[in-house]
């Protein structure tokens, strides 16, 4: 239960967004989110959405990390704060359809391989973990079965955020 309300808060999805990828499919996310945002944020032709190339899917086709660092109305950095940068990561979902497995405000985001599968670590906001905003939090995520799920073995940073969870779980 705990597990659940955690990933709950992580995987939210962005209601501002088009109806395509508003619901977390889109046959085409990379071009579909620049349209949006281009509109939105007045774009030059010169600035759209860089997506990193991830392998996710194992199936051939790309997936892709994709962080907002980008300027909207003439503020820069429009899409991030104390708390990080608006991330997302899109995994194709076989065919021509890639689903959204992420959407999530970042400190940092890095993509382990390890003997038992891939994961994404993301470092949040020490108020995060129940710390200070300037302490690190460290929250692992496990990709299985086309979705991340949080991995069974945290950062220690985790442990107050995760007790206070299980506390409230079992009032």
């Amino acid at each position: 239960m705990i597990w659940r309300s955690l990933a709950a808060a992580i995987l939210v999805a962005n209601p501002a967004l088009s109806n395509d990828v508003a619901s977390g499919r889109s046959p085409d996310p990379v071009a579909e989110l620049n349209a949006l945002f281009g509109k939105i944020c007045n774009w030059d032709e010169d600035t759209r959405l860089v997506p990193e190339v991830v392998n996710f899917s194992d199936d051939g086709l790309d997936d892709y990390l994709i962080t907002y660092d980008l300027p909207c109305r003439g503020q820069d950095n429009a899409f991030s704060g104390i708390h990080g940068t608006a991330r997302q990561i899109w995994a194709s979902a076989g065919g021509a359809e890639w689903v959204r497995i992420l959407d999530v405000n970042a400190r940092d985001l890095t993509i382990e391989t390890r003997d038992d599968g891939l994961f994404v670590v993301l470092q949040h906001a020490g108020s995060y973990c129940l710390m200070s905003d300037s302490a690190p939090c460290f929250l692992t995520l496990h990709y299985n079965d086309g979705a991340l799920t949080l991995a069974d073995e945290q950062h220690p940073s985790m442990s107050a955020k995760l007790k206070k969870l299980q506390e409230e779980n079992d009032k």
